[in-house]
This record gives C-alpha cells, structure tokens and sequence, in this order.
C-alpha cells in the first residue's frame, strides 16, 4: 500500500466547537498513523501555538509531528523543532499595514518570537489569547515596535462592523502582488507573502516526502483552506463548511465538525 497523507485544518473541522478532538477522530487519526501514513496539521495559527494544542489533546502522544503554521508560510517538524520552510514577509509592507488598520481603527497583530504583537489590549486580543493559548507582547505603538520580518499578520473585528473589507481594499490598492489576503474566518482577515497559501504547502511537503499527489487528502471548512482542498489528490468540505469551500471539493462529508466527520473522511479515503 502506497504511502498517504492527509491534511487538516484544526477549527471547525478537526476540532468540535468545545475546541477539542472528539474520540472518533482521535482514534481514526492514530489508525491512519499506524497504518504508516501521514497526518499533517494545516492551519492560519502560529506553530507554538498549535503545539500546545496537539499537547492539550495529547495528538502528539500518535505521531503527529508536522505542521502547516501560518496558513502555508512555515512548515515544522515539532518533534525536534526544524524549521523545513518558512517564508517571512517584508518590514516595511507590515509597518504600511499596521499604518492602514490604525487609520481605519482595526485591530491588528503579527508575531515575534512565540508572542504575540500588539499595541491594542481589547476584546480582540482576549478573544484569540484565549483560543491559542498565546502570551501577548504589548507595545505603545505597533508600527515602530515590528523589529522583525514574520510569516503573516492578522486583523481581528469581533463585530462584524466590515472594517475588515476596507481595510483588505485598502491594503491592495498598493500592494500589487505581493501579498496574499484572505479571511480564515468571519472576524479573521489574514496577511501571507504571495506564494503562501495552504495548498502551495501541501505540494511542497508531498514532494519532500515523496508521496504522490494523487495519494493526498485535504480537509477543511473557511476560505483559507480552498487552496489545499484544490490541490489535493482528494478535497474535502466537511458538512459545516462554507458554500464556497463544499464548491471547491471533490467531497462534501456526511458529517459536521461537531460529528466526526475527520473520522468519516479517513475511514472513506485512508483506511
């Protein structure tokens, strides 16, 4: 049997909407794993953060060691802590960003070291310090204090207010085709070097791996997961996914986040 791997996206569609891993899915991901194939971890969340969460649901207790972090920016080896590939974005486009959400009073953050950066302590900061379980690094003012290239930035509206739009309009009035914006959720609006998206990821660890692209299988449920449920050998939307993701894929599952439908795509495709 040739030798497959499987990427997942984490919330809304590996975990239910506690933020856990149900039994189901627990236990079809350490069958696929013993079988000898790969269960890879693609998401927009930083890689220290997704390590404390594998730790929280004991995922690296069966053999879960490589992560998709920043949406496809870094890929890591968390069982030894090598970086295989990371791409970085430019100082100067993530000081002009930090200017645009200033000016249209949007929260916005990025990452240095395994903290992260913020000179706005809110509701939008507390809501995602409490989702990944990352310390915060407050600064007085944002836009002097980024010191070093990261993968990405993120602006936060927990209200919906659509400031997000503007500010991702604005944002591509003068970065041409140098980055990559998507939203990964309603209130998430996400900021990657071109080149960076899920999908480009997953074809770069299949070829280091040597695993044929027909043999891979993607899963996932917002916008920033249509990119490697594209690529993949087999796509998948699980049922609470957004109508454009359910477009993108060769399959839709039966089941919802909350209803182990990570177990019901293993169970169909790996096993």
């Amino acid at each position: 049997m040739e030798k497959k791997a499987i990427f997942l996206d984490m919330d809304g569609t590996t975990l239910n909407d506690l933020r856990v891993v149900s039994e189901g899915n627990y236990r079809a991901m350490e069958r696929a794993i013993e079988a000898g194939h790969d269960v890879v971890i693609a998401t927009g969340r930083a890689s220290s953060s997704i390590v404390k969460l594998l730790e929280r649901c004991n995922l690296n207790h069966i053999g879960i060691r490589y992560v998709l972090a920043f949406n496809g920016a870094m890929i890591v080896d968390i069982t030894t802590g090598e970086v295989l590939y990371k791409k970085e974005m430019s100082l100067d486009y993530m000081k002009k960003i930090a200017q645009e959400a200033r000016k249209l009073n949007v929260y916005i953050q990025t990452y240095e070291g395994e903290c992260v950066l913020t000179d706005r302590d809110d509701a939008n900061l507390k809501q995602y310090t409490n989702k990944t379980t990352m310390e915060a690094k407050l600064v007085s003012d944002l836009v002097t204090e980024i010191k070093e290239p990261a993968c990405k930035m993120l602006a936060i509206d927990l209200e919906d207010t659509g400031m997000l739009e503007q500010l991702k309009a604005s944002v591509e009035s003068w970065c041409g085709d140098d980055l990559e914006i998507y939203k990964s959720c309603r209130e998430y609006l996400e900021f990657v070097p071109r080149g960076v998206n899920k999908g480009l990821a997953l074809q770069a660890f299949c070829k280091d791996r040597g695993i044929r692209i027909e043999n891979s299988i993607a899963a996932g449920d917002e916008g920033n997961d249509i990119s490697m449920i594209h690529d993949a050998g087999i796509g998948c939307a699980v049922a609470n996914a957004l109508p454009e993701v359910k477009a993108a894929a060769d399959y839709v599952t039966e089941n919802d986040n909350n209803h182990d439908a990570v177990r019901e795509i293993i169970e169909k495709f790996m096993l």
